[in-house]
């Protein structure tokens, strides 16, 4: 066999076409015969395999011959670049605009959800109920000393007792306040074990008085309070005096205790025949305290605090003689009252007392002084010789 030169001999394959299967096995091995006798005579040849990666395949219009299924034909390599330019692409500055509205509707969802909680839940920042369970008032009565009546009213139609409260009657019939009766509001953070110094100190006045739980408190019925509950609760313990008691409405007298101020406030609004009223640390409205909680303010809360206990359109309308307790100590709580104060009508009295941390606001001097001078100016008013102590 004659030499071939294959020194710079290269076998070059640029492309793959389609071949049947059987004709490229038969190519293959004559291909293979004819260059091992060409690396026999010389050995030195070189083979460069140059592959191009795959292309993708498409259908044949025409069906193998052998096996009658159709092949599958590689794409040109103008149909490949075809698709390649008229492939989509995305745009940066869509996919981030997309990223922002994701986040944005994210914590619009996130900001609603909050409200709706805060929405569900403000009787929590208006009510803090004690988590311990209140004695009985036989015990709290043994322990004091107070001649206190537990009380059972508010009935329902199916015969519950919703509400309970005590009855402590003045010490002696004799006195000039035994024809009175003080109803004790309490101050939305307390129950009536609670209230047993303020229960002493209207008692060492000689004034009957009736003081209860709101709804979720103590012994009355379970449930979250709530602003029209204790507006409920008030009237009710007002009903039971002039109902069960036969107290004179004019005869007695509303006390409230800060948030207990907005109650009796809005009961003496819808009962202008009472005796008097006396406010303890009233507020306009709960939303300025309210908003003094960290990032409360961020919530819009006209329309998620419902519970506002505003009474600074109704204190101007009320009639009867008005007495302002204020203590200077509480600062948010006196500038408060200062307000409730200057938009009262006549008759109208303020006092001020010193609060102390080692003595009770009820054991004050200054609170014994200003409460027994009220009531003698209502006892004044209402004098009479026939009028009957309360039973």
């Amino acid at each position: 066999m004659p030499n071939v030169g294959v020194d710079s001999a290269s076998i070059r394959i640029d492309r793959c076409d389609y071949i049947h299967p059987m004709q490229s096995l038969e190519g293959f091995f004559a291909s293979s015969v004819r260059f091992i006798g060409q690396s026999q005579s010389r050995s030195h040849a070189r083979v460069d395999f140059v592959a191009r990666a795959p292309e993708k395949v498409r259908p044949s219009k025409y069906p193998d011959p052998a096996t009658g299924q159709k092949t599958h034909n590689m794409l040109t390599h103008d149909e490949s670049t075809h698709q390649l330019d008229h492939a989509e692409v995305v745009s940066g500055r869509w996919l981030v605009k997309a990223i922002l509205g994701v986040l944005a509707a994210a914590g619009v969802a996130l900001y609603l959800t909050v409200c709706l909680l805060f929405y569900q839940g403000q009787w929590q920042f208006t009510f803090f109920v004690p988590k311990t369970v209140e004695p009985s008032a036989a015990t709290v009565a043994a322990n004091s000393g107070l001649p206190i009546t537990d009380a059972r009213f508010d009935t329902t139609e199916e015969g519950v007792q919703r509400l309970d409260g005590w009855w402590i009657p003045s010490s002696s019939s004799a006195t000039r306040f035994s024809h009175f009766a003080v109803l004790f509001c309490p101050n939305g953070h307390t129950d009536l074990r609670d209230n047993v110094e303020a229960l002493k100190a209207f008692h060492a006045l000689g004034v009957n008085v009736f003081a209860f739980d709101y709804q979720g408190f103590g012994n009355s019925h379970a449930g979250h309070p709530s602003q029209n509950q204790a507006y409920s609760n008030g009237a009710a313990a007002l009903d039971y005096l002039t109902g069960l008691r036969h107290i004179p409405a004019d005869h007695i007298v509303m006390y409230g205790a800060r948030l207990g101020a907005a109650v009796a406030v809005h009961v003496a609004q819808n009962s202008p025949n009472i005796g008097g009223l006396i406010l303890e640390d009233p507020q306009p409205s709960l939303t300025a305290e309210v908003k003094r909680e960290q990032h409360i303010h961020l919530l819009p809360m006209w329309l998620v605090f419902q519970d506002r206990f505003d009474i600074s359109a109704i204190v101007p309308t009320l009639k009867m003689p008005k007495l302002i307790l204020s203590t200077p100590a509480m600062r948010p709580y006196a500038s408060g009252a200062d307000q409730v104060f200057q938009s009262a009508t006549t008759p109208r009295q303020r006092a001020s007392i010193n609060d102390s941390s080692t003595q009770s606001l009820y054991a004050q001097p200054e609170w014994r002084s200003a409460v027994g001078l009220y009531l003698n100016s209502i006892a004044d008013r209402l004098s009479s010789p026939a009028s009957p102590a309360v039973p």
